[in-house]
């Protein structure tokens, strides 16, 4: 049962107020403070409030027992955590929970005013009684908890476990500062610095972000663009209620213009369609929203109200649980459980020769690890549907340098290179580059954390700029020895410093450009008047490129404060905190980060081995031509190590598949002359545009309606020859040997 410790009350709808009656019900906590109105006995009285609300309930007045199974739900619940800025609150309500009072809730506190010192006072005055240790569960750590939280700050980082070392690991030998650090304060007013940490959730609320809709001139895509944006404009005009959702894939190398038709896709479709992506920097780069999943379900229906149809990009980073996620969120904010996606259509767009999700499988492993797996890898099979884009937009022109480069990138993906490839790549070596100077500026790209972290580490020594070293607060000693992967990519420690870039690693406003990966510059250090590094600060004012909302400064644009955030992780016996700013050093990116970024000039290091599939081509096909990156020398047996892997030959099987499904689809399309009308619609309506062959019929029975184009004709041709017969068969042949 749902129990509230903020007095919350059913209301009455046949209360009289002139006669006097109240017109609510008293609530649980009402009974409880008042018990001795129904039983003064002293095992009663002696009782704390948890222990009454699993034991009792009142009828007719009288308090009656429960059945055993019933269990309280007390909310609200608050942050464990001694440092943590909740924790007075949360202290206040494990008083009311475990401690017995009387009357009133002050009653629990001495009867004064509910401050944070005296509710914090109360709490370890009251674990250190015998009632306590006997009624409290996990007395102890409780105990140690409220005795952390008076103790003062500790100075030192979390100790190193193992043989990985994170980027802070490798950045902590830099000397600490006697700066001070209270001169950027004087820049802003005391409102200012107390709305910091509120500042973006309510910029959220109130900032109305207009949409914007790019210039996209269809009549000039490729024809395999303007296959799929016919077949979803087909889709809007003929899809009645009772249609299946159109589940379509669109594949494409990079630069093959995906980003363009997902544009036109956009401004067709308008406010029916939602935009997303795998990470929160691929979909800030299409103008998209990063999560359609972890909103609350009121959130996710108000989201998703009049949208009808759901884009993702960079799809082969969605691992199968999240696709099984995505599935049972638009069932659950649907309520249509009968549908792949609660009825709602989706388009994927991507690459399968791009970086695999992490710490997941991809969609078309055949072995998903668990249920939710399984839900995503039958959603993912469920796609029906595939054009594949064939035309380098990226690699513009076709001079002689840009075919060997567009040739050359093909090859790498399938691990295929040649050594006239890596020769090639070796004309753009440092030591080979005559005009190096002009790439100083250029975006590093490295495989390791540790090459990142040493990079970062130099740049941050070359400004000259007094360096803040800044401790997470952590709820625990398990906490701060957690890997900052488990704690959304919360560090122990950060370094930073005024001029210093950063990347942000948290999605905080996706939408106007705060999400992960996005970058900026450190303006200004706000910390409270008796605080320094290291301790964490009001916040820090990070000006942020490509930005797209208010800026906090108004004489700056797009400044924005990022204020500490409090992740928890599950590990051993309980849930853990720390508490950190959501910031890292970003001169320097692991090519993880990079998936989905076009810069104008890189600088690349693939490592010495493939140690994750497509990582060497996701790296250098982020830049548009071969002489605007660096590439580190390589071996040659480094450059085709991808054939050896073996996640590879599993990619390679999907990407036939999708091949042969996305020619088949093309054919029957150039056979009935681009009429993309028989998708859609009833089997007997297709029945009467298309002729199946008798000896198809069968099948045509037992499948989908949209199989009957693996043995289908025109009904606009006459008689049916023998070749089309023959592909339709053909084509039957494909769809049942994938299905099998």
């Amino acid at each position: 049962i749902p129990v509230s410790l903020n007095g919350s009350r059913r209301v009455r709808d046949n209360a009289s107020i002139e006669d006097g009656d109240s017109c609510t019900d008293n609530s649980l906590l009402d009974v409880y403070a008042n018990r001795q109105e129904y039983d003064n006995s002293q095992s009663i009285m002696d009782m704390n409030f948890v222990q009454f609300a699993t034991t009792y309930k009142v009828v007719n007045n009288k308090l009656t027992k429960l059945p055993e199974n019933v269990v309280p739900r007390i909310f609200p619940t608050y942050s464990p955590n001694p440092k943590g800025p909740n924790f007075g609150l949360y202290c206040k309500y494990q008083l009311l929970r475990y401690k017995p009072y009387n009357t009133t809730q002050n009653n629990a506190w001495g009867d004064q005013e509910p401050t944070d010192e005296i509710l914090i006072n109360h709490w370890l005055e009251f674990l250190q009684t015998p009632y306590a240790q006997t009624h409290v569960p996990d007395w102890l750590d409780k105990l140690q908890t409220v005795i952390q939280s008076q103790q003062e700050p500790e100075d030192e980082p979390c100790e190193e476990q193992g043989n990985t070392r994170e980027e802070w690991m490798n950045l902590e030998q830099t000397p600490e500062s006697t700066h001070d650090w209270h001169q950027d304060r004087a820049r802003y007013s005391e409102q200012q610095i107390q709305e910091m940490p509120t500042w973006i959730k309510t910029k959220k609320e109130d900032h109305i972000i207009h949409e914007r809709y790019e210039v996209v001139d269809i009549n000039s895509f490729s024809e395999m663009q303007e296959l799929a944006y016919n077949i979803v404009n087909t889709y809007i005009n003929s899809a009645s209620s009772d249609e299946e959702p159109l589940c379509l894939i669109v594949i494409g190398v990079a630069g093959t213009g995906k980003s363009y038709l997902i544009n036109a896709i956009r401004n067709l479709l308008q406010a029916k369609c939602a935009v997303t992506a795998a990470t929160g920097k691929a979909a800030f780069n299409i103008r998209g929203k990063k999560d359609l999943t972890g909103l609350s379900l009121c959130r996710l229906q108000e989201n998703l109200n009049g949208v009808e149809y759901i884009i993702i990009d960079e799809y082969s980073m969605l691992g199968q649980v999240t696709f099984g996620w995505v599935d049972k969120r638009c069932k659950q904010a649907t309520g249509c459980y009968n549908k792949v996606l609660g009825g709602k259509s989706l388009i994927l767009f991507g690459d399968p020769g791009q970086l695999p999700p992490v710490a997941d499988k991809p969609l078309y492993h055949a072995k998903p690890s668990s249920d939710v797996g399984e839900q995503g890898y039958q959603t993912y099979r469920m796609f029906d549907k595939a054009v594949k884009l064939t035309v380098n937009q990226r690699v513009q022109g076709m001079n002689s340098e840009q075919v060997r480069f567009r040739d050359l990138l093909l090859r790498l993906r399938k691990g295929e290179s040649t050594v006239d490839d890596w020769k090639l790549l070796l004309t753009r070596q440092p030591s080979a580059i005559t005009n190096l100077s002009e790439f100083e500026d250029a975006t590093r790209l490295f495989y390791s954390n540790e090459q990142v972290a040493n990079y970062n580490h130099d740049q941050l020594s070359k400004l000259a700029q007094p360096v803040a070293h800044i401790n997470a607060r952590h709820s625990s000693a398990i906490a701060k020895k957690i890997a900052s992967e488990d704690m959304s990519g919360l560090e122990p420690v950060v370094f930073l410093a005024k001029g210093a870039k950063v990347m942000l690693t948290m999605n905080l406003w996706s939408s106007v450009g705060l999400c992960n990966g996005a970058t900026g510059t450190v303006i200004d250090f706000i910390f409270e008047s008796n605080h320094r590094p290291p301790d964490l600060p009001v916040g820090v004012i990070v000006q942020f490129d490509n930005y797209r909302g208010p800026s906090f400064d108004d004489t700056q644009p797009s400044c924005v404060p990022i204020c500490p955030i409090t992740v928890s992780s599950q590990s051993g016996n309980g849930f853990h905190e720390r508490q950190q700013l959501p910031l890292r050093l970003a001169w320097a990116l692991t090519i993880h980060k990079s998936q989905g970024l076009t810069p104008s000039k890189a600088w690349i290091d693939i490592g010495k081995s493939e140690r994750t599939a497509g990582v060497s081509y996701v790296a250098i096909s982020r830049v548009k031509t071969l002489s605007s990156c660096v590439i580190e020398p390589m071996t040659y047996e480094r450059l085709t190590s991808l054939k050896s892997s073996a996640n590879l030959q599993f990619r390679l099987e999907e990407e036939n598949r999708l091949d042969r499904l996305a020619q088949s689809f093309y054919e029957v399309l150039n056979t009935l002359k681009g009429d993309c009308t028989w998708m859609f619609g009833t089997k007997s309506s297709i029945c009467n545009k298309l002729f199946v062959p008798k000896e198809m019929d069968y099948y045509f029975k037992e499948m989908d309606f949209y199989f009957a184009i693996f043995a289908i004709n025109s009904k606009n041709i006459d008689t049916p020859t023998p070749a089309l017969k023959s592909l339709g068969l053909q084509l039957c042949y494909y769809y049942l040997l994938q299905q099998i």
